[in-house]
C-alpha cells in the first residue's frame, strides 16, 4: 500500500511538471511568433513601443509563474555580479537627467537576467533546446509570412524605417544573428520531419535573401567569421573537413546569386555587397572616440540609459571629427556599441561589471564549443555573431533581438557546469525579488505606452489637451514636451506655454541643438533677450557653425 501511494504521488507529481512544462513551452513559443511581426500605427514608431510591450508581459508573466513555482532562487558568481551591477545602477539615478528612462532600463535587465534563471530552473537541458529551438522555427516561419504577405500581397511600400515586420533594417541583422544558425540547428535536429525540413529549408532562404537585401554587414560578417572559427575548431579536434558547418556561407551564397538573378544584375550584387562589407566607414570611429571622451569626463557614468541626453555635449557637432546622426534634426540614442553604452552610462565600475557578465557568458560559449558536440558549435556561432554585432550595432538594446537573447543565453547556461555552477551559491526567496520587479516593471511600462500612444494619437489630431495628458501621466516624456511645443505655438498660437514646455523638455535634454535653437528662437521672439542669448550660447557650444544657431538674436521671429 505504501509503495503504491508513493508510485501514484510520483506519478502525479511527473504529470504535473510535464503540464506546467508544457504550458510554459507553449507560452514561450507564442511570444516569440507575436513579438516578431506585432506592431501597431498608434505609436510614433509603430514597431517598437508595441514589441516592448510583449517583451515585458513575457517576462512579467515568467516572473509571476517564478513566484508561484520556484522555492527559492539560488545566487552565483553572475548573480553577485548582476546584483552588484544593478545596484550601482540605482545609484547612478541620482544624477541621471531622464530618472524614469533609467528606472525602465533597471528593471528591463532585471526581468531579462531573471528570466534566464527561470526558463534553466524549469526545463532540462533537452526540454530548454526544444523550447530555442522550437521558438525560432515557428517564429521564422511567422515572420516570413507575415513579410511576404505585406509586401507582395498588399504591395506595402517599405523603407529601411519598415523593412521588415521587426521594423528598421538593422532590427533585423540584429535577430538574424541568432534565428539562422538557430534555423539550422532545428533543421538538422529534425530532418527526418518532411514538413519541418521543407518549411525550414523555405524560411531559411528567405531569412538569407532577406539579409542580402538589407545589407547588414554586422550581421554577415559575425555569422561568416563565426562559422570560420567553428570549422578550425572542429577541423583541430576531429582531424575531418566539417563539411555540414559549410551551411551558412553556402545559403549566404545561394542567396546573394538568387537576389541578382531576381534583379536581373548577373552577379553585381555579389560585387556590390563585397564592396559594402569592405567599406565600413559609417562614422563609428568618430563615435566611438567621442564616447571614449565622455567617459573620461564622466568617469562614475552619466546615468544608466541616459547615452542620448548627453552625448551630443561630446559629440564634436559641425567638424571632421563628428559623431554621426549629430544635427539639429537627427539623435543618437546609443553608441553602437553594448560595451561603451555600459562604460559611458555606468563609468568605469559598472562598466568594468558588465564586462566581468559579458565576458563569462562568452568563455561559456567558447568552453562548450571547445569540449561540447555538434549543438554547441550552433550554440556558439549565434552568441559569437550576437557579440561581435554588438560591437557595431544597438544589439540588445532592441525588444525582439533581447527576447531571443533570453532563450539562447538560457540554453547556453544549461549546457555545462564549468565556472558558472561550481560558485558558492545565496538563496533568496522569490517573492522578495519577483514581486517588487513585476509592480515596477508592469507601472513602468504601462505608463510609457499609454503616455506614447497619447501624445502620437493626440499630436496626430492636433488635441493638445490629449498631448498635455500624456506629459502629465509621464513628466519624463520629453517628445510629448516637445510635441506640446509645436502645437501651443502652431495650433494655439500661445508662444508663453509653448517656451514653457520646451524647457520641460530642455531639462530632459539638455544637449538637444535642435530643442536649444528652438528655445533661443521663442525666447526672442518673447523679447526675452537674455534667455535667447543663453540658449544661443548653448547651441553653439556644441555646434559652434551651426547656422540656423548662428542666425538666431533678439530681433528675430519664430519659425513654424
Amino acid at each position: 500500500m505504501e509503495l503504491m501511494y508513493r508510485y501514484v504521488n510520483f506519478t502525479h507529481f511527473n504529470d504535473s511538471y510535464l503540464s506546467k512544462s508544457a504550458v510554459l513551452k507553449m507560452l514561450v513559443v507564442i511570444f516569440s511568433c507575436v513579438i516578431s511581426v506585432v506592431n501597431f500605427g498608434g505609436f510614433y514608431y509603430q514597431y517598437n513601443y508595441p514589441k516592448w510591450v510583449v517583451f515585458d508581459s513575457f517576462c512579467i508573466l515568467l516572473v509571476i509563474y517564478a513566484i508561484r513555482s520556484l522555492p527559492s532562487i539560488k545566487l552565483n558568481v553572475i548573480g553577485f555580479a548582476i546584483g552588484f551591477l544593478a545596484l550601482y545602477m540605482l545609484i547612478t539615478l541620482a544624477w541621471a537627467p531622464n530618472i524614469f528612462e533609467s528606472a525602465l532600463f533597471i528593471c528591463r535587465f532585471l526581468a531579462f537576467t531573471l528570466s534566464i534563471y527561470i526558463l534553466i530552473s524549469s526545463f532540462s537541458k533537452e526540454k530548454l533546446l526544444s523550447v530555442m529551438t522550437d521558438s525560432v522555427f515557428y517564429a521564422s516561419i511567422v515572420f516570413s509570412a507575415a513579410t511576404i504577405y505585406e509586401r507582395y500581397w498588399l504591395g506595402n511600400a517599405y523603407s529601411s524605417s519598415n523593412f521588415s515586420p521587426i521594423g528598421f533594417v538593422n532590427y533585423l541583422g540584429h535577430v538574424l544573428n541568432i534565428w539562422i544558425p538557430i534555423l539550422v540547428l532545428s533543421i538538422y535536429n529534425k530532418r527526418k520531419s518532411l514538413p519541418h525540413l521543407l518549411l525550414g529549408l523555405i524560411s531559411l532562404a528567405f531569412l538569407m535573401h532577406l539579409l542580402v537585401e538589407s545589407n547588414t554587414r554586422g550581421t554577415i560578417l559575425g555569422l561568416l567569421f563565426a562559422e570560420i572559427i567553428v570549422i578550425c575548431v572542429i577541423l583541430l579536434k576531429t582531424k575531418k573537413v566539417p563539411i555540414k558547418y559549410f551551411s551558412i556561407s553556402a545559403a549566404f551564397l545561394g542567396a546573394v546569386v538568387s537576389y541578382s538573378a531576381i534583379d536581373e544584375l548577373g552577379f553585381s550584387k555579389l560585387e556590390t555587397q563585397l564592396k559594402l562589407i569592405q567599406s565600413l566607414d559609417t562614422g563609428r570611429d568618430k563615435l566611438f572616440l567621442n564616447t571614449i571622451d565622455m567617459i573620461k569626463d564622466n568617469p562614475y557614468g552619466v546615468g544608466v540609459n541616459n547615452f542620448e541626453y548627453i552625448h551630443q555635449k561630446y559629440a564634436k557637432a559641425g567638424t571632421e571629427e563628428s559623431s554621426p546622426y549629430i544635427t539639429e534634426l537627427s539623435i543618437l540614442r546609443t553608441p553602437y556599441n553594448i560595451l561603451l553604452k555600459f562604460y559611458s552610462e555606468l563609468g568605469f565600475i559598472g562598466g568594468s561589471l558588465f564586462l566581468v557578465i559579458f565576458g563569462l557568458v562568452f568563455i561559456q560559449a567558447l568552453h562548450n564549443l571547445l569540449k561540447g558536440d555538434y549543438i554547441d558549435a550552433w550554440i556558439f556561432m549565434a552568441v559569437f555573431s550576437l557579440y561581435f554585432h554588438s560591437m557595431f550595432s544597438s544589439v540588445f538594446l532592441t525588444p525582439v533581438s533581447l527576447f531571443f537573447s533570453i532563450l539562447l543565453f538560457s540554453f547556453l547556461l544549461s549546457r555545462r557546469g564549468f565556472f558558472i555552477k561550481s560558485a558558492v551559491s545565496f538563496r533568496i526567496e522569490p517573492v522578495f525579488l519577483c514581486l517588487p520587479l513585476v509592480i515596477f516593471l508592469g507601472y513602468l511600462s504601462t505608463l510609457k505606452t499609454v503616455s506614447g500612444n497619447l501624445t502620437s494619437t493626440g499630436y496626430r489630431i492636433g488635441d493638445t489637451d490629449k498631448v498635455q495628458s500624456a506629459l502629465d501621466m509621464n513628466p519624463h516624456d520629453y517628445f510629448a514636451a516637445l510635441r506640446l511645443f509645436d502645437l501651443y505655438l502652431i495650433k494655439e498660437r500661445n508662444a508663453e506655454q509653448a517656451l514653457k514646455s520646451l524647457e520641460h523638455a530642455i531639462k530632459l535634454y539638455p544637449y538637444n541643438l535642435y530643442m536649444l535653437i528652438r528655445a533661443a528662437e521663442a525666447s526672442a521672439q518673447l523679447g526675452l533677450n537674455n534667455k535667447a542669448e543663453m540658449y544661443k550660447a548653448r547651441a553653439l557650444a556644441i555646434n559652434p557653425n551651426n547656422t540656423q544657431a548662428l542666425s538666431v538674436n533678439t530681433g528675430g521671429k519664430l519659425r513654424e
